[in-house]
């Protein structure tokens, strides 16, 4: 019966263990028992010391050795060496030579700054992934054929940070209590900052639990907008509760829709707008005790350029309760409005 066994970097088959072929040391059943000694002793994480004094780099760093390394050690492995002082400085890398005095690693991933003289080496057998707790890594990291972990405990803000010479240019992450001015619940988000490293606004937030895109800012200046497709999403609807005869200043930014209790005759201003460009709100205004309380309507703080399309609701003579809905369109420097009261 033919059969195979690999253990370590080593195969064996029937023939290391037929006829006189079993009594070879190099290659027979002796070979085996000690394959399997070596690899029992790198499952149990057996370690070396290093007093040389290293500081964190990348590329080949060599440690001089208190006595020989363990057996299973062999060019191509991979080995952790950290500092029994400070496991924030560790360098993590692949044995390129070895010797009973001395080992050289071409480390891959350093941390920490400053030298050390505290190292311990093993396997990093607890370690799938490289894990890093504060400090830098300096140049480039690059992630073969693994995924990059980020993990955070519940309620902690967690995101990925972009800067260019020390100033933030973007995060991206999961924040389980949102911002104010957005809808509660934990968020996916895009955050973007401008040259001063001032946070200019969320061009991006999901909701993680129903997948939907609860805020999504597009600013395209001096281009058209030739394409947009935006689906599996609700618009949101801003509260402004009761309304006397204060101002509303509407722009752009705002909400997709507005709602309001009038409890006086408050004034709409809406932002005028450049040539080329347009935007539309969409207003649910419910007349508030005793009704009878009128909008008034402005675009850039003045009536001029106002043009209410069809007939108009007698707004005066509404009793409490009534609801009107309006669509007030901005184009450029015009507002039009279509209002219409519900029956």
């Amino acid at each position: 019966m033919s059969w195979s066994a690999t253990i370590g970097d080593r195969t064996f088959t029937e023939a290391n263990l037929d006829g006189n072929a079993y009594a070879e040391e190099e290659s027979g059943f002796p070979a085996i028992v000690r394959a399997i000694a070596e690899e029992t002793a790198a499952l149990k994480g057996v370690a070396a010391l290093s007093t040389s004094s290293r500081v964190p780099a990348s590329g080949s760093v060599a440690f001089a050795l208190g006595a020989a390394p363990p057996p299973a050690w062999k060019p191509g492995q991979v080995l952790r060496a950290s500092s029994a002082g400070d496991t924030t400085h560790f360098m993590v890398g692949t044995i390129t030579a070895i010797s009973d005095g001395e080992i050289t690693l071409d480390v891959s991933f350093p941390g920490g700054s400053g030298a050390r003289e505290d190292w311990v080496l093993t396997y990093p057998l607890f370690w799938p992934y490289l894990r890093l707790n504060g400090g830098t890594i300096s140049g480039g990291l690059k992630i073969d054929g693994h995924s990059l972990l980020l993990n955070a405990p519940p309620e902690q803000f967690l995101y990925v940070r972009m800067m260019r010479n020390e100033q933030k240019f973007l995060d991206f992450g999961l924040d389980d209590t949102p911002v104010t001015g957005t809808a509660s619940g934990s968020r996916v988000y895009l955050h973007t900052f401008d040259n001063n490293g001032g946070w200019t606004g969320r061009p991006l937030e999901i909701d993680r639990a129903t997948g939907e895109i609860r805020t999504l800012s597009i600013d395209v200046q001096e281009n058209a907008l030739m394409r947009a497709d935006l689906r599996g999403t609700r618009m949101g609807i801003e509260a402004l509760g009761s309304l006397g005869t204060e101002t509303v200043s509407i722009t752009a930014d705002r909400w997709n829709a507005l709602a309001a209790t009038m409890d006086g005759n408050p004034t709409f201003d809406f932002t005028v707008l450049g040539n080329g460009f347009e935007y539309t709100r969409k207003l649910r205004l419910t007349q508030g005790t005793g009704g009878g309380f009128v909008p008034i309507w402005t675009l850039g703080g003045d009536a001029a350029g106002v043009k209410r399309i069809g007939v108009q609701p007698g707004y005066a003579n509404q009793p409490a309760g009534t609801v009107t809905r309006v669509t007030a369109e901005v184009w450029g420097s015009e507002l039009r409005l279509w209002e219409t009261e519900e029956h």
